[in-house]
């Protein structure tokens, strides 16, 4: 059977409407089969997967049976085989009967199966901290369409079954794992580079088998990136396999956000309400006891190769006030009684449960149910701001004797220069080294870690008129803002500029200083110039001294490069729809309302959608802004690119989508 040297499939990359309707019957499109030959094709398999149904599709005669159910049966009668292994090894009595198809010239495509032909693998093994490479054959006419050596290709949290030999003779690498890839769609790689010290992830022995280390058969339900050269590849192998096209590929997973014109306000008005209303029934799903015991982390990064994701199930303190905020807005703009009492038992929690009441450590907020002993200011301040729009815009004050009491803790381990260290831990402090975190004369001039920490105490400031919290804030700021911009950054330049719009309004608000309304006009301008056509911001970090800038190891960015078309939402872009609409409030400059409009409409269209409660309605940390899907270099250890986080991503932006709603009610209130 030869090789089908045609691109016709790639028209189907996209999908066809009928394809994209989850209600089309998947039957009617396999009669759609372009070649009417008839390859009699087994498909070995525990059951039916995104794989099957696309080689269902190819106008060939399928029998499906468990490889349990082939033995001893007559395999002569079929032309090709799918043998799906999921990590395991055949019976020898069906092996030598496949082997002697092999042997003529029939085509077998294997996955992850242990041992075939003379390739014997070792036991699966995680592939979270590699990546598959794309390594075009020498031969034009056995390379992949639709794609270049060097592209990149995630399979998520998958296992490979690495082969123990390699015959370069008879065996031809597609994919090759290497590990520790800082590259975002592509790396730029010679051939013979990329193969050198390279693990095979899918390659051919001879001219009619073919073999990958991984579980691929569910590429769509596991949501392999990028969607479309997965497609691609999989349309080809298919191909390979049949002989023929595929007439069908599986309606994608997830998809992202709405197709409608957002510039119509009343379109935007109606997208913007039903993404706080899928939003905040996502979140809800994460709480423990109601809210009356916090909410959880929410979803990790890996998502196995049957599509199930992992949960994030640690209670942070952070989490828990931020969700609080998006709760507490959805009901003051809804009047759902529930989302009220939700916040109220979230709040509850907060300062309660996770504060330090008394003694030396009086005011200390717990960061999480694990590092029970650690304070990070930031995470603090996030978890009390919206308790202060409480405060401001509701007319809900009753926390805010705690919220002193947490502050009041935060600025006596706050240098000279308004600036503290990035984290505390109570097994650390005694009284002497308090003194000395107090009579420092620097800090670290951090946004990621001290920018909220001024904005909670600007707001502090301007409800109960506590002149320190003020005097404390402006030194920090100024600080910061005299180095600027070349503060000590974590992520990226673009996480530093973000972080800044909603102190620094709050900071003009404070003071009414032409300075200090300066100062954040130069932080937009600068924000504005890594605008990416689709509304979000890219990462970027000029000579790449963030912290964290990359490298590939414990926790990173998701920038491998200026340039790179990656938004992050955990710790830049989700930080802009609060920090727009109080910019706009504290200013009154229609540009930042503009600005806000133009981050929400954004946002809208990155949020996921999917048949899946634990994705629909969130957003994922990574998001390709030229592929228009969730898409980033996947190495942090505990926050890669597809984990959802319920505060810091999710309840920040839900409380963004909402603010000038609740700023807009407060102004008429008080003018009446």
């Amino acid at each position: 059977m030869e090789i089908l040297k045609t691109d016709a499939f790639i028209g189907n990359e996209r999908g066809t409407e009928a394809e994209q309707s989850p209600r089309e019957p998947e039957t009617d499109m396999r009669t759609q089969a372009r070649d009417c030959s008839l390859t009699r094709l087994l498909i070995l398999t525990e059951g039916p997967s995104d794989l099957t149904k696309i080689l269902e599709s190819c106008g060939a005669a399928v029998t499906r049976m468990s490889p349990k159910e082939a033995v001893g049966k007559d395999l002569a009668e079929y032309d090709a085989f799918c043998v799906l292994a999921y990590g395991k090894v055949l019976d020898p009595r069906l092996r030598v009967r496949l082997e002697e198809e092999a042997a003529k010239g029939k085509r077998i495509f294997t996955e992850a199966l242990g041992s075939f032909l003379h390739v014997f693998s070792a036991e699966p093994a995680d592939t979270t901290r590699s990546r598959l490479i794309v390594v075009q054959p020498e031969d034009p006419a056995k390379r992949i369409p639709g794609l270049e050596t060097g592209d990149l290709l995630d399979d998520m949290a998958n296992a490979a079954m690495q082969p123990y030999f390699w015959d370069s003779g008879s065996m031809t690498a597609l994919l090759i794992y290497r590990e520790q890839v800082i590259a975002h769609r592509h790396f730029s790689a010679s051939r013979e580079e990329i193969l050198k010290d390279g693990k095979p992830g899918l390659w051919t022995v001879g001219e009619n088998v073919m073999m990958c280390s991984f579980t691929l058969h569910n590429f769509n339900r596991a949501r392999f990136a990028p969607k479309d050269a997965w497609r691609s590849l999989v349309s080809w192998i298919a191909q390979w396999i049949t002989g023929n096209t595929p007439a069908f590929l599986p309606v994608p997973a997830v998809t992202y956000g709405t197709e409608r014109d957002l510039t119509d306000s009343r379109v935007f008005e109606e997208c913007r309400k039903n993404a706080v209303e899928r939003g905040i029934r996502w979140l809800g799903q994460f709480l423990v006891d109601g809210g009356a015991g916090g909410i959880r982390e929410g979803i990790r990064h890996s998502i196995d190769p049957e599509g199930h994701q992992a949960t994030a199930d640690g209670v942070r303190n952070d989490c828990t006030g931020e969700s609080a905020g998006a709760f507490r807005l959805y009901a003051r703009l809804t009047g759902d009684g529930e989302s009220d009492r939700i916040a109220d038992r979230l709040q509850d929690f907060s300062f309660g449960t996770m504060m330090i009441r008394g003694g030396l450590f009086d005011g200390m907020m717990r960061w999480c149910d694990t590092s029970w002993d650690a304070c990070y200011q930031d995470d603090v301040a996030r978890a009390i701001l919206p308790a202060l729009f409480d405060c401001l815009f509701l007319g809900k004050d009753r926390y805010f004797p705690d919220i002193c009491r947490a502050l009041d803790f935060l600025v006596r381990t706050t240098a000279k220069d308004g600036c503290r260290v990035p984290r505390t831990d109570i097994p650390n402090l005694n009284e002497e080294r308090i003194r000395e975190l107090a009579e420092a004369e620097h800090g670290v001039p951090t946004a990621h870690h001290n920018a909220y920490y001024h904005a909670v105490l600007l707001l502090a400031y301007r409800y109960g008129g506590n002149p320190v919290y003020l005097d404390t804030a402006r030194r920090g700021l100024e600080t910061m803002m005299a180095v600027y911009p070349n503060t000590r950054r974590e992520q990226s330049e673009t996480q530093e500029f973000c972080r800044l719009i909603l102190p620094l309004a709050a900071l003009y608000e404070a003071t009414g200083e032409e300075k200090h309304r300066a100062m954040l006009e130069r932080v937009t301008r600068d924000l504005l110039t890594h605008r990416h056509p689709s509304g979000g911001f890219a990462e970027w970090d000029t000579g790449y001294t963030a912290h964290y800038s990359r490298i590939s190891t414990g926790e990173c960015s998701l920038l491998t490069e200026n340039g790179d078309p990656v938004a992050d939402l955990l710790y830049s872009m989700n930080w802009l729809p609060v920090g727009f609409a109080y910019a706009f409030h504290a200013t009154g400059d229609p540009m930042y309302r503009d600005l806000w409009r133009e981050t929400a409409a954004f946002l809208m269209k990155a949020q996921i959608r999917s048949d899946d409660p634990t994705t629909d309605g969130s957003w994922c940390r990574a998001f390709d802004m030229d592929l228009g899907e969730a898409y980033g270099c996947p190495h942090d250890v505990g926050w890669a690119a597809y984990c959802s986080e319920t505060g810091w991503t999710d309840a920040e932006i839900l409380m963004g989508l909402m603010l000038p709603e609740i700023l807009e009610q407060n102004k008429r209130r008080t003018s009446d």
